[in-house]
């Protein structure tokens, strides 16, 4: 009974995995004709999914015009301060014929790397990232990945969770300052999980801790962790992921199943869609 209800589970495997070939095969021979960042980024996480688990839920990921568009949008009059960011969600791929395309050129061009998450699965990606990033697959995997572990670990939730739960009482200064530290703890659990990822998708070296080094004097952020940093400083992450891979040479990854997946492309919402199969 034990060897049927193993061969069933396998066979179910390989079924499985047959249609998501079958899948990943059409959406090849239609990638041609996407932009190339969604190219770059369709490879990559075909190769992050292979060997990695992404969990179960869909995952979008859109290229956008980047915070860049959004100071450059404010600066023009075009929004109030501090309420600019629709201007960072553009779809660069997008003719608008009302000025806004200069905006996303030079945000291109003066932009640098970013990403971030929704909880609702949708991770965003300015266009200037991957010209930071060149030919740097390494690099750019390391920050995707970090983004998925975001969502994977619903860290938006949790914010929530723990400023609403957990901080009853406290003052709002202390309030405010528990909640970058969180923000913080946060940012490096991403960065660990992000270099698991990569390292089991078969990127070698400590590539995510080269990129860490790579993003931060492409971005020019040298800046110390403060009390009240969003993200840890220069230093700080540097010497966490060092630690990291560190843990990492002294006890081995462990294999993990990769979940199958199926990739799609909307060229009108901009949207390329990781869908996970279930096992």
């Amino acid at each position: 009974m034990m060897r049927w209800k193993a061969w069933r589970i396998a066979l179910g495997a390989l079924v499985t995995a047959g249609m998501a070939a079958v899948a990943a095969g059409k959406f090849a021979q239609g990638r041609s004709r996407y932009p190339a960042e969604v190219q770059q980024l369709a490879s990559i996480l075909e190769r992050l999914s292979e060997t990695n688990d992404l969990g179960t839920r869909p995952i979008h990921f859109m290229v956008v015009s980047g915070s860049y568009t959004s100071y450059l949008a404010e600066e023009r009059g075009l929004c109030k301060e501090g309420k600019c960011r629709f201007f960072a969600q553009l779809n660069p791929y997008r003719r608008y014929g009302n000025g806004w395309n200069e905006l996303i050129r030079q945000s291109y061009a003066f932009g640098d790397i970013q990403g971030w998450t929704f909880s609702t699965g949708t991770i965003a990606i300015p266009q200037a990232t991957f010209r930071a990033y060149g030919e740097r697959t390494g690099y750019l995997a390391c920050t995707v990945a970090h983004e998925i572990a975001h969502f994977k670990r619903d860290h938006v939730f949790k914010e929530s969770y723990h400023k609403h739960h957990n901080l009853k009482g406290y003052s709002e200064k202390d309030k405010s300052l528990e909640m970058m530290r969180f923000s913080r703890q946060q940012e490096l659990e991403a960065d660990r999980d992000a270099a698991d990822m990569v390292a089991r998708a078969g990127f070698s070296g400590r590539v995510c801790q080269d990129d860490i080094r790579f993003m931060h004097h492409s971005v020019g952020d040298g800046s110390a962790t403060e009390d009240d940093s969003t993200h840890p400083g220069y230093e700080e992450r540097l010497a966490a992921m060092k630690q990291h891979y560190d843990a990492r040479e002294a006890e081995p990854l462990s294999p993990v199943l990769g979940r199958p997946a199926r990739l799609s492309y909307d060229p009108e919402d901009n949207l390329l869609t990781l869908t996970p199969h279930r096992r």
